[in-house]
């Protein structure tokens, strides 16, 4: 999840020429001229899947459906940006290079840390960290967890050769972990729920999800948050929450976005050579994030 620093959510309208493919019936909705307004009718499921015969002729496209939140897909030069109530919750870039958000610096963080052993990823979306991961030559599998299927699919039908890398499964994130029998060597919780016309980190984010990662990972493993939207008691109550039985921590600040980036385990690296080495493997991606960070100690 990204959200611009300063930005103000809002709804815009529907623009360009689509087909919404739902779930519970089969005729398609065509929405033939920019600005039509679509009535779901008495639709109540979820929009399902998304018709695009061809990459470069997608529409932009956003719509809201009864008990749905309100999801834009938006063309880009490299791929589709995925959104909702004007947070970014994706960038799927079909080929391998930089997003320019905060997505290429969680990859340029994997790359960095370079977990030896098993990556696990708590909130999918539509891989937004894969194109950037590709570019940077690191092809690691990892499993995700995450209950979105539609962006998912969007994931396998545009990015068919990076799908194998990917162990997906639908399932709430709390459970799934809980699961897991194998310890991980780097968990990271980039989860983000749409709640009054915005979207934020779940509750379970700042109290227990912290907890339960640390008890899944190996004993040097390290958990990454990808925070934003921060508690009513404020950032540094939540970030004190989210650290808290880890034995040190580091806070990325980003210029461009209100995300703080959360890194926390055993013999971290010092803010001044993790700076370091980030930036110089932004740089190496060509994102326009290399000179747009912060880091500090939590």
């Amino acid at each position: 999840m990204v959200r611009l620093a300063g930005f103000e959510p809002t709804t815009l309208c529907l623009e360009g020429r689509c087909s919404i493919q739902l779930s519970y019936r089969r005729d398609l909705a065509d929405i033939k001229h920019p600005g039509q307004t679509v009535q779901a009718g008495d639709f109540s499921g979820s929009i399902r899947h998304y018709y695009f015969p061809q990459l470069n002729k997608l529409p932009d496209l956003q719509a809201r459906f009864r008990n749905t939140s309100l999801m834009q897909i938006t063309r880009t030069p490299y791929g589709l940006r995925l959104s909702q109530h004007g947070v970014v919750i994706s960038e799927l870039r079909t080929t391998a290079g930089p997003t320019h958000s905060v997505f290429d610096v969680l990859a340029a963080l994997l790359g960095l840390l370079r977990p030896a052993g098993r990556i696990g990823v708590l909130g999918f979306a539509g891989g937004g960290m894969v194109a950037p991961l590709q570019a940077l030559g690191m092809k690691n599998p990892f499993a995700t967890v995450d209950l979105d299927r539609e962006s998912y699919e969007l994931f396998r039908q545009h990015c068919p050769d990076w799908v194998n890398r990917v162990a997906w499964q639908q399932a709430d994130a709390a459970a799934w972990l809980q699961q897991q029998k194998a310890a991980f060597d780097l968990l990271l919780d980039d989860l983000s729920v749409p709640q009054n016309d915005d979207v934020v980190k779940p509750d379970l984010c700042w109290n227990t999800l912290p907890g339960l990662m640390r008890s899944r990972l190996q004993p040097d493993g390290i958990a990454v948050f990808n925070l934003v939207s921060p508690p009513t008691e404020g950032w540094k109550a939540g970030l004190a929450w989210v650290t808290s039985g880890f034995e040190t921590a580091r806070v990325i600040h980003l210029d461009d976005f209100e995300n703080r980036l959360v890194i926390a385990g055993r013999n971290l690296p010092s803010p001044r050579e993790l700076g370091k080495g980030l930036r110089a493997l932004l740089r190496r991606l060509n994102s326009r994030q290399a000179g747009r960070i912060r880091v500090r100690s939590a």
